[in-house]
């Protein structure tokens, strides 16, 4: 049988990992491409899972040699009780793709799956909720409580009655409500008047399966919902090309199966243009700003694969100077003053010194990488180096 008749045939399923599974993905990508951010709230342990720069393979074999999937890894959070002991589990979207992006949602596959829904793609920062032992309801953008987007979005729960009923009503029956934080000082591409959550997704936290939102409505009076449409997957693929000031759209199939539909408009904006494939730094700039993955969709499988390789060294890089820098972090002793003297000369001093300082040690060594690549000369010596 042919991939993608195979394909065709089967139901989608969600593998949700334990949190143990979770630290074996983590552990097998040195902690890296998969990594825990781990928060205390009100005396509570709270773990999310989230990745960085990761490609297809990464998803579907996360760890050698096992039949672990990682799919739910974007945002997966755990909640503990003050023994230890597992409060609950909080699903987000599990990772999808765009048509023709990866063997599982090529358009070959899909094309003969039935349709369930289609909604818009909002243009703006996945937000959810948790739920503490103590009852108190904390909201969170995919990997964070402490980013800008986070506590905005905490800030619409406390004071928006909507949010607040219909969040506790699902939180109280088990379902994980996915919205879409937007917002004029959250801007990706679409510009938004107002600062809001717009209703994506409502999902089965024990299952994972993804609910009918139209069942719901009388549960989210007052809420925004992502727009619906009445469309074929032709009708996306022509639309796509014609349609302006629209990000694209979602569509969910039967069998539980998402994939992304981005217009032509959206992606010209975005500065994702299929011209610039071939220059190595407008390359490097869309895999650390993570924005490759709709390049990807429109271009063959021999660009795909070196996509990927550059990709690949990208991550060993970050990877090798993250670990350069945690050993001269080791010689700091609480003096920014004896450290500055010690490692001033330190090649990668701006950066621990910068991360003394309370900054992003991964942020800092993407900027370093643009700017050591911010043209195509010097972004084919500096890839040619780790060769």
């Amino acid at each position: 049988m042919k991939f993608s008749s195979f394909l065709e045939n089967i139901n989608h399923s969600y593998f949700i990992p334990t949190y143990e599974e979770c630290r074996k993905i983590c552990d097998a990508n040195d902690n890296f491409i998969f990594f825990e951010s781990k928060h205390n709230i009100m005396g509570y342990d709270v773990s999310i899972f989230s990745y960085r720069l990761a490609s297809y393979s990464h998803f579907t074999n996360p760890v050698p040699d096992c039949d672990i999937k990682a799919f739910e890894m974007r945002g997966l959070t755990f909640v503990f009780n003050k023994d230890g002991s597992l409060y609950n589990r909080y699903l987000l979207l599990d990772k999808f793709f765009n048509i023709d992006q990866t063997p599982c949602s090529m358009y070959s596959v899909v094309r003969n799956f039935k349709i369930k829904s289609i909604y818009n793609k909002e243009d703006g920062s996945v937000a959810s909720f948790i739920k503490l032992p103590n009852g108190k309801v904390i909201g969170k953008s995919k990997a964070s409580f402490e980013s800008d987007q986070a506590i905005e979005i905490q800030k619409i729960y406390d004071e928006d009655d909507h949010i607040n009923k219909f969040v506790n009503w699902s939180l109280d029956n088990d379902i994980v409500p996915i919205f879409e934080y937007v917002s004029p000082n959250n801007r990706i591409v679409i510009p938004y008047s107002n600062s809001g959550l717009v209703l994506l997704r409502l999902r089965n936290n024990t299952t994972g399966s993804y609910l009918d939102i139209n069942k719901y409505s009388n549960r989210y009076d007052g809420i925004s919902v992502a727009l619906e449409h009445d469309h074929t997957l032709e009708d996306l693929i022509e639309l796509k090309k014609v349609i302006e000031d629209k990000e694209g759209w979602v569509v969910q199939f039967e069998n539980g199966k998402m994939a992304k539909v981005k217009t032509d408009w959206y992606i010209d904006r975005h500065r994702l243009y299929t011209e610039d494939i071939n220059k190595e730094n407008t390359l490097i700039s869309m895999i650390l700003n993570e924005t490759i993955d709709d390049v990807i969709s429109q271009i063959d499988d021999v660009k795909k694969n070196e996509i990927e390789s550059i990709s690949n060294k990208i991550n060993k890089y970050i990877k090798s100077i993250s670990d350069e820098v945690d050993e001269i972090l080791l010689s700091y002793d609480g003096s920014k003053k004896n450290f500055a003297i010690s490692n001033n000369k330190n090649k990668l001093f701006s950066i621990a010194i910068g991360i003394i300082n309370g900054r992003n040690k991964i942020d800092m060594i993407k900027s370093k990488i643009l700017s050591d690549t911010k043209n195509l000369v010097a972004a084919r010596k500096w890839l040619s180096k780790l060769d």
